[in-house]
């Protein structure tokens, strides 16, 4: 036996089952990457609206869903089975909003200012119409807010509750609390009670 080949011999062989494992992994590390973004182009914008409800701060708020859609790769073999993966990714937005109010709330020296609520006296296009209730919702408790704006995206008070950790009944006392505060903060904004009714419908109609 030459030296070469006493050499090549002390090389182990590959191990068909560990290439079999390999392969899979492999397999499965591209089926989930695909399916995340599937998931991804489908709720991003969904989790965004939502969050928006009560979160006035667009830059805090798209790094806290690029951090949990980040968080929610890593995750997505778990997740994926979950009902609603996109609970998950709110979730965990909202806890990154949060923790990052609290930060800054204890760093400053005075409070923040409240930004205030434009009062035209007639909305006369649909962006506006947005910009001004987005406004009004940042007025509410956080919990009736976007409470308010899922079911202005169509979730029904099921899938609210599912989603958010709720109690059903707790799902509809926010809805009417909600919808109470923002027709009395469109009254005192000088809308006629019929122009907030109609400003404050659904924009894909109830499920």
């Amino acid at each position: 036996m030459s030296a070469v080949d006493g050499s090549a011999a002390l090389i182990p062989q590959p191990d068909d089952g560990e290439e079999a494992r390999r392969a899979e992994a492999g397999r499965l590390k591209k089926k989930y990457d695909e399916e995340f973004v599937v998931f991804t182009e489908q709720s991003y914008h969904l989790a965004e609206r939502i969050l928006r409800a009560w979160c006035w701060n667009r830059e805090a708020l798209e790094d806290a869903l690029h951090e949990a859609y980040l968080h929610g790769r890593v995750q997505w073999s778990k997740i994926r089975d979950y009902r609603d993966p996109i609970a998950w990714i709110i979730t965990t937005a909202r806890n990154k909003l949060l923790n990052e109010h609290d930060r800054r709330q204890r760093e400053a020296v005075m409070p923040p200012e409240v930004l205030p609520v434009g009062t035209h006296s007639d909305l006369t296009d649909a962006w506006e119409a947005q910009e001004t209730l987005r406004g009004w919702l940042q007025q509410l408790p956080a919990r009736h807010a976007e409470v308010f704006q899922m079911s202005r995206e169509g979730f029904s008070n099921q899938e609210i509750a599912r989603i958010l950790g709720l109690a059903d009944n707790s799902v509809r006392s926010y809805k009417v609390a909600a919808r109470q505060q923002l027709r009395q903060l469109a009254e005192e904004a000088g809308y006629t009670d019929s122009k907030s009714r109609r400003r404050l419908g659904s924009t894909r109609g109830h499920r």
